[in-house]
């Protein structure tokens, strides 16, 4: 496995960027992130997982997702072929502060 801190700086700025997608479009996966982001896959699927670890997001569970849930997604409903995150409380805790800080 790769070491992230080698290929890409997890710094407050990124995980602003990728928290602030999914505050935008709710629940969603690595490929749409990494679109959004113009980021590739393998690098937003490294973040998302460090994200995941720090509690900044949580997996969603399994089950039919709607395009009211996942708002990027192309067709109305999907199988979970893909690990949707979304945010937890601490990664909306961490925006409020953000917001906070850019406010004053």
């Amino acid at each position: 496995m790769r070491d992230l801190s080698k290929k890409i700086e997890l710094d407050e700025n990124l995980i602003y960027r990728v928290l602030m997608h999914f505050k935008k479009f709710g629940v969603d996966y690595a490929k749409s992130v990494g679109r959004d982001l113009e980021m590739n896959k393998r690098d937003i699927c490294e973040i998302l997982k460090k994200l995941f670890e720090m509690g900044y997001l949580e997996k969603r569970r399994s089950g039919m997702l709607k395009r009211k849930e996942a708002r990027l997604k192309k067709r109305v409903t999907t199988h979970p072929h893909h690990t949707y995150y979304q945010l937890s409380e601490k990664g909306e805790n961490f925006l409020k502060e953000k917001m906070a800080q850019f406010s004053k």
